[in-house]
Order: structure tokens, then sequence, then C-alpha cells
């Protein structure tokens, strides 16, 4: 029994030691399957993790840069204008600035978004104010889809590009290149414009082509849609062109021209030309003379050649034959300005005026002698409050005929008035 007994043990223990190797490889083992699939779980989450990350990267919206030379700005210009002819009337007339009496008003106003780059430049502007109605009231509206109601708003769009070095072509709705005054107040050295300017166009459609010829010489062709019209009101194209040259930097020589046919479809060509020429010099920081002569010409609309036999073969021809009129109706402006600084905050401005046009060709009295009238304008500007400008003026037109509206129904021969502005650039 005791060896028996003696034997267990040894058995026991050998038994044991096999219960631990056979413990030990099923650890081993269990950590072999274990350890693999934890493994590709983590690889599999770590790809799950960075497909989501581009699925993130391609969904995020590209971000489009802007120009940095893009401009934002705007512009008011309100007056108040007293006549003394005390019109019974609100508006005046022969003007498309200022053109309410005794009135508190907008002349203009406008917010502009502008562009000017290396290759491409454009300028979007909208608009409003007295001046706005006035100047587009010749605008087509009988079309059907004539934009007479809706471009009256829009001062300039139009986008430029450089087709070469020195070669810029501009397309869509810009400001008439005619005249040294500018439909901007803010930019005259008057806050009224001479009859000069309120009879071309203030603003073109069509197209430009710019080029600089030297540092002096500068150009420019044009072909537009008709004389200060959007809506083209018959199907000829009209043609301007301009020439610059500086002499010196103060003293600057401007030739303007246009031509174009004027007549509605209905009735025949009426060939309108005009030239223009304005003389700058600056004689020093304090003074400038200007000087600008206008001259235009524009086909007569008929013609009547006395023929006596008309009548006796039918009566109801009458004496005389209409037929297509060779000659040409002219008219003529001439204006001076000149402008001192007294100081740096306060300036004083003249400006005088001729207004040619007996045949009323531009102007329409129904008169004897037609539109012929004299200006003289007087401005004080308050210069301290740039970029805002606060003005004084006072004009006074007399004219050969009786045409400015006097008192209740009455004409004067003589129209003067005075005004009180304030305008803001920003």
């Amino acid at each position: 029994m005791l060896d028996q007994f003696k034997i267990f043990p040894n058995i026991f223990w050998k038994y044991t030691k096999v219960l631990k190797s056979v413990l030990y490889l099923e650890i081993i083992i269990c950590i072999g399957f274990v350890y693999p699939i934890q493994s590709q779980s983590q690889v599999a989450a770590e790809e799950t993790k960075i497909s989501d990350k581009k699925e993130e990267t391609v969904s995020l919206p590209k971000t489009v840069s802007l120009a940095n030379s893009i401009q934002m700005g705007g512009f008011v210009d309100s007056y108040y204008l007293y006549n003394r002819n005390l019109p019974k009337d609100t508006e005046r007339n022969y003007t498309t600035q200022a053109v309410r009496n005794n009135e508190f008003n907008i002349n203009l106003a406008y917010l502009e978004a502008r562009i000017d780059e290396k290759k491409y430049r454009g300028r979007f502007a909208l608009q409003w104010g007295t001046s706005v109605n006035a100047n587009y009231a010749g605008e087509v509206s009988t079309e059907k889809y004539s934009n007479q109601n809706s471009v009256k708003n829009i001062q300039e769009a139009y986008a430029g590009f450089k087709i070469a070095k020195d070669t810029w072509l501009d397309v869509g709705i810009f400001f008439g290149n005619i005249g040294h005054e500018s439909w901007i107040s803010h930019n005259n050295v008057n806050y009224t414009r001479a009859f000069a300017l309120d009879y071309v166009p203030y603003y073109s459609s069509g197209v430009r082509l710019t080029h600089q010829f030297s540092d002096k010489l500068s150009g420019q062709l044009q072909v537009l849609n008709g004389w200060q019209n959007i809506t083209d009101n018959n199907k000829d194209k009209a043609f301007g062109s301009q020439i610059k040259y500086l002499f010196s930097p103060n003293l600057i020589l401007t030739l303007n021209q246009f031509a174009g046919n004027e007549a509605p479809n209905n009735e025949r060509k009426q060939m309108r030309y005009y030239q223009n020429t304005i003389l700058e010099w600056m004689v020093s920081d304090q003074l400038s003379l200007v000087g600008q002569f206008d001259v235009g010409a524009q086909k007569a609309k008929e013609s009547f050649v006395y023929e006596p036999w008309l009548a006796a073969y039918d009566s109801s021809l009458g004496e005389y034959r209409e037929t297509s009129s060779h000659a040409y109706r002219q008219w003529y402006h001439g204006t001076i300005w000149f402008s001192y600084k007294i100081a740096p905050e306060y300036r004083l401005s003249f400006r005088i005026e001729r207004f040619y046009d007996p045949l009323q060709v531009m102007a329409n009295t129904g008169t004897r002698n037609g539109f012929m009238s004299n200006g003289y304008t007087t401005t004080f500007d308050i210069l301290k409050f740039d970029p805002g400008l606060l003005r004084f003026e006072y004009v006074y037109r007399r004219s050969a005929d009786s045409i400015f509206v006097y008192r209740d129904s009455q004409t004067s021969k003589k129209e003067d008035f005075f005004v009180i502005a304030f305008s803001l650039k920003f």
C-alpha cells in the first residue's frame, strides 16, 4: 500500500506537467487568434477614417478669390433751386440738370462696383435722380421689348478686355465722351451744365476701342446705337471717335467726333455730323482755364420743289413737290471756364457760353430766331468737407426770343436762378 501511495504522487506530478503544457498551448493559440482579429479591425478602422477624411476633403466647396482691384462706391448730389422768374411750372426747360424749381431734390445718386485688372476691367453703376429722368426721356418706349423702363437706372454697365499691349475693347453702356463737363457734378468747376453739355450725349451704348499710341497721344473709335440712346430708333449704327494729345501734363487738346443717322425708320435719312474741340490749360495748382467750341450739322428732313404744272395735272397735288433734301442745318456752341482757388478750402469759378441754333435742330422753341442764348455762371465752392462739396451758384441766361417760362403763363427772354448744392462721393 505504501508503495502504491508512493507511485501516485509521481503519476500525479506527470499529469500535472501535461496539464500545464496543454494550458500553455491553449493560451498561445488563443492569443494567436485574438491578436490578428484585433489588428485587422484596427486597420479597417484607420482605413475608414482615412476614407472619411478623403470624402470630407472632396465635399468641401472651392473658394473663389475676388480681385484686389474691385472698388465699391457711391455718390449723392442734392440741391435746392430758386428761380427768380417765379414760374408756375415746377420744371425748367432746355436743360437736364437741376430741373426742379423751388424744391429740395436729388439731382443724381448712384452706387457703383468697379474692377481694373491688367487684362480686364469694368464698371456697373445704378442711378436715380431728376437728371436721370430728364436724360432718358427720349428713349424709345413704343417697342414691345424696349428696355426704356429698365435701362434708365443703369448709369454704366460695360466689360473691357485688353486685346493688345496698349489697346482696350469695352462693350456695353458707358459715359459719352463729347464735352468738357461730366454728368458727375463733383468733377466740374460749376454745378449746373453748359448748354453745350446738355445737347450732347451724356451716355452711349455700343463698342469702343481705345489705343494709347504714346505717352502723349491716345485715340478712340466707337460703334454706337445712336446719339444718346440705348434702344435704337432706326436700323443704322452711328460712329464716334476721339483724339487726345498732351502738349504737356498741363496743356491738353481733345477732339471728339460723331457721325450717324438720327431719323426714325419711317423718315428719310438725316445724317448728323458733330465736332467737339476742347483745350485745357492748368496754369498752376490754383488756376485753370478751359475753352470748348462745337459745331454740328444735320441733313434736312425734306425739300419742296416749285412745280406749278402739278396742280394743272392734279389739283390734289398742289404746286410743290416733296423731295429728298441736300441741305444741312447747322448749330454752334462756344464755352469758356475759368477757375481759381482762393485758398485750399475755397474755389471761385466762372463760365461764359453761347448757344446758336437758329434752325432749331437740337432745341425746338417754335420762335422766329430759334434757340440763340447766352449764359453766365458764377460758382463758389467750399472744399473743406472733402469728400463732400458745398456749392453756391448763380446763373443768368438771356435768349434772342422770349422762350423762358415767366410767372403764371408768360415767357421771358431771361432766366436767372440761385442753386445751393451739396454732394458727397464715397
